[in-house]
């Protein structure tokens, strides 16, 4: 026991005079997504999977301040994103021929970003400018995957893309400027964040995003 507590002081010395100080505070951040956080590779009846996000993410968000200038985030961000592809319906029988139709087939996935930060603020003043990076733990649902069949009738059977749900950590930085006023504190600011391939038809991606904070 006495080895973990020890490994533990220094985080508690410098953490514990910060709640002290009323250094927590939480709030809310939203913004628009200018890149498209999800890039899916494959295609069905010649048709391209693609993804476009809706142009907003918003959710809660708490702050500790650190000494010195240095402080820690975590918050929740949401995105919805607008999935297109192909679906071949294949129709007919024992006694009528087979037909095949190359059809449009679209779909909403939802996503989950948990940005964990350190950050940096410069300054003393009522306007600072701050820096961050950190990781992103990000669930997605619905994601467009390699196709399914399905079968809605003795007749017809459908290949379209399958609905998945995905787990991937990224890489993020950022910065912005942080404005106190009298009984908030107003961060806007640019996040970049990086995601790995986690499968075949999930390749890496970017995305950018324009935030705008407000903590209480």
């Amino acid at each position: 026991m006495m080895p973990r507590f020890a490994l533990m002081l220094p985080f508690a010395l410098a953490v514990l005079p910060a709640l002290a100080a009323d250094a927590v505070s939480v709030g809310v951040k939203a913004g628009i997504p200018v890149t498209d956080i999800v890039r899916t590779a494959g295609q069905i009846g010649g048709r391209p999977f693609k993804a476009d996000v809706r142009r907003f993410t918003v959710g809660p968000v708490v702050n500790i301040r650190l000494p010195k200038g240095f402080g820690l985030e975590a918050g929740a961000m949401y995105k919805r994103f607008d999935q297109q592809a192909g679906q071949i319906q294949i129709t007919g029988g024992p006694t009528t021929p087979l037909q095949m139709e190359n059809l449009p087939y679209s779909a909403t996935g939802q996503s989950w970003e948990f940005p964990v930060l350190g950050q940096y603020r410069a300054g003393r003043g009522t306007v600072r400018p701050y820096l961050e990076a950190g990781v992103s733990f990000n669930s997605l649902r619905d994601v467009f995957a390699p196709f399914r069949l399905s079968i809605t009738s003795p007749q017809t059977a459908t290949f379209r893309p399958g609905g998945s749900s995905e787990s991937r950590t990224g890489f993020v930085a950022g910065a912005g400027l942080e404005f106190k006023l009298p009984f908030a504190r107003l961060s806007p600011g640019v996040r970049f964040t990086r995601y790995g391939a986690t499968r075949e038809w999930l390749p890496s991606a970017a995305s950018t995003d324009f935030l705008l904070g407000f903590t209480f």
